[in-house]
């Protein structure tokens, strides 16, 4: 079998190697401009990924750029919580492809399920001290459990339509979006077993504020909205993201303040598209609208360098 690092040093010659500061977008291109050059992020910051289209994808061209030789679809994209790890689904595959930010190194393109080909790793998410790293396969409805710095897989169970997940505090249990199913699930990380417990049409993303009182599901129906769930009564209060008479929107990924005061959400659409911000201490208002053409995805908590 072939190094799995092998791509990274081939596509980046030693003079391009050295540490840049980079951001990876969702299609799991980066840049290269040097922290230097780009201006400074606030602590507030939120930064917003979008579909490219083909020709973008290839007018990207930059000399700091991690290549995945198992699949040409890198797809979501999880940081550990201090952003020394990253994972990146290889959508299309059973692998998932863990990066060192450290020094920009590719630690490999793990394989969740070396025995078959037929698993698609949507997304790898990391455990709060970040030894364990799970993979979704949505293809299969495996919950997968790994060590991310070396890809063992250390245990694998049945969530039948396993999208997307956040781990509790503790690291014991996580809800999972069960998305084709219409469900949202919980896990127990350490019996491997789950039950469902929100029935919520098409869910995905998932967020938890840090006394985790307050969970955000992004839902992708049209129109555009997001569930905000109370976790002790699991009572679901839906929020309306897009203008009244905007034409057809669909919900995207959101993030949400670890105070719970707060969700960025992003919502796509043609005649409307952007960023919304909801006040949850306002009754769930949408308290701000930001504009964004085109096809706004994903959005994440950009932390100050």
């Amino acid at each position: 079998m072939s190094d799995p690092t092998s791509s990274f040093a081939d596509a980046n010659p030693p003079h391009t190697r050295a540490r840049c500061a980079r951001r990876v977008d969702a299609l799991g291109s980066t840049d290269s401009t040097s922290a230097a050059e780009r201006p400074r992020r606030q602590p507030g910051d939120a930064g917003v990924s979008r579909r490219p289209s083909t020709s973008r994808l290839q007018e990207l061209d930059h000399p700091c750029r991690i290549r995945p030789t198992a699949s040409p679809r890198p797809h979501h994209v999880h940081a550990t919580a201090g952003g020394e790890l990253v994972a990146v689904g290889l959508y299309g595959t059973d692998r998932v492809a863990v990066i060192e930010t450290e020094n920009d190194t590719l630690l490999g393109e793990w394989d969740s399920d070396p025995l078959t080909t037929t698993g698609r790793v949507h997304a790898g998410i990391f455990s709060q001290d970040g030894e364990t790293l799970y993979l979704l396969s949505d293809t299969t409805g495996q919950l997968i459990a790994m060590l991310p710095r070396t890809g063992t897989v250390l245990w694998s169970m049945e969530v039948p339509g396993a999208h997307e997940m956040v781990v509790s505090h503790n690291n014991k249990t996580a809800f999972v979006s069960r998305r084709t199913f219409n469900q949202v699930a919980l896990v127990d990380l350490e019996s491997h077993t789950y039950d469902d417990v929100l029935p919520i049409s098409l869910p995905d993303t998932l967020r938890l504020s840090a006394n985790e009182k307050l969970l955000t599901v992004g839902v992708r129906t049209s129109p555009a909205q997001l569930a905000v769930v109370d976790t002790e009564t699991l009572g679901v209060q839906f929020v309306t993201l897009a203008p009244p008479n905007t034409g057809t929107t669909t919900g995207g990924h959101q993030w949400t303040t670890s105070n719970g005061q707060f969700t960025f959400a992003s919502y796509e659409g043609v005649m409307s598209a952007g960023l919304v911000v909801i006040d949850h201490r306002a009754d769930n208002q949408v308290v701000q609208r930001l504009p964004y053409a085109g096809a706004p995805h994903g959005v994440t908590h950009a932390l100050p360098e």
